[in-house]
């Protein structure tokens, strides 16, 4: 074994969300760690941009068929030969057929490791799907929830199974000068106001209608609060959605105190601004947004489904409300409203769980351990 390991991150994902930036994320952090690494990506995407961005040594690929894309994976494991890959890290599902081809054509010579990033929504022990996942040699769940769903759904080995959860790196969220003021100034958001904030794709699944519905209700209330959306539609699916919320706003009189702002790289501007956090997802696998206000000491209400009850320890770090239900996060967030000291005690505890679990350093010294056992 020849020292250090390089390691291939492979993604041939053309768009850009969590799956991608994590991508990005931990090839940074494990080069940081020592390990060669090199990234392996689609010309002109996202992804790309990011990756160079950062200092990635960036290696470019074809946009593989997600079944039997043989050619492309011989390609692949002869290109992972001539430098000497001893572990390929992947995280769409798309890319793990052509990766378990290629590592057949490669005669084994590297170690497949794919870090979950997907629900099992169907039974999937069919002989098919038992192939497919075969020439994995590590699964990574990021909760536990999603190890279960595996081992219940599949006939991966359970040995092979390691929950990690991803990491976040607070440094760049609460090591920043910006003040609360500024934050808000930089939104246009009042600078006494009680301010609700979600961050995410602009997407039916991740609930902005729902919010800007509670706002509402809160509104009929008598009580005042403002509401800060940031985030775009996905690249390249249209945006009807987003319409969509512009004409609920206008409908509601809301554009006063409903404040729609694009993505950007820097987040910490958000988590300053805001005095609660609400993840509105119908189902959020893994919501790194959540544990970023975790680590802001934000109060957290979430969606009681898929990953965030345990992020949130079953209500314990934050408060949990059903999904599509606005009534019941209008009592939720007007209950924040009304009890600050409670909500800020919960947002602490939330920040203690974060730098056990949820740190970059706690990720990473994990993943670390995982790559070396594997060689």
């Amino acid at each position: 074994m020849k020292t250090p390991l390089h390691i291939a991150f492979y993604c041939s994902s053309t768009s850009w969300g969590g799956l991608e930036m994590n991508t990005v994320r931990y090839a940074r952090w494990m080069k940081e760690e020592g390990f060669v690494v090199s990234l392996y990506c689609v010309a002109q995407t996202p992804l790309h941009d990011e990756a160079v961005r950062s200092g990635l040594e960036v290696r470019i690929i074809r946009r593989n068929g997600k079944y039997l894309d043989l050619i492309n994976a011989w390609h692949v494991a002869k290109a992972f030969r001539e430098v000497q890959v001893d572990v390929c890290w992947f995280r769409d599902t798309r890319d793990m057929d052509l990766l378990g081809w290629a590592k057949r054509f490669s005669g084994n010579r590297f170690r497949l490791l794919y870090q979950q990033a997907m629900q099992f929504g169907v039974s999937k022990k069919d002989v098919f799907h038992t192939m497919r996942f075969a020439p994995i040699d590590a699964w990574v769940s990021t909760l536990d929830f999603l190890k279960q769903q595996v081992i219940a759904s599949t006939n991966f080995s359970p040995a092979k199974i390691h929950v990690v959860p991803l990491g976040v790196d607070n440094e760049r969220l609460t090591n920043t000068p910006i003040t609360k003021q500024q934050a808000r100034e930089h939104y246009g958001l009042p600078a006494e106001a009680f301010v609700f904030g979600l961050i995410g794709r602009v997407d039916p699944l991740k609930g902005q209608h729902v919010a800007i519905a509670a706002l509402r209700l809160l509104q009929e209330q008598g009580q005042k609060a403002h509401l800060l959306l940031v985030g775009e539609s996905t690249r390249n699916e249209g945006n009807a959605y987003a319409q969509r919320i512009h004409d609920q706003i206008r409908d509601a009189g809301l554009q006063a105190v409903v404040h729609l702002h694009p993505y950007a790289r820097e987040v910490a501007a958000f988590y300053k601004s805001i005095d609660v956090f609400l993840l509105c997802s119908k189902g959020e696998t893994f919501g790194t947004v959540t544990v970023e206000a975790m680590a802001c000491q934000v109060p957290i209400i979430g969606t009681n489904s898929s990953g965030t009850p345990e992020l949130l320890g079953n209500g314990e770090y934050g408060a949990l409300v059903s999904p599509d239900d606005a009534q019941e996060l209008a009592g939720a967030m007007r209950h924040m409203m009304d009890n600050p000291s409670e909500s800020m005690a919960i947002a602490q505890r939330a920040e203690l769980r974060y730098q056990e679990c949820y740190s970059k350093s706690a990720s990473v010294q994990a993943m670390r351990k995982i790559v070396l056992e594997l060689n």
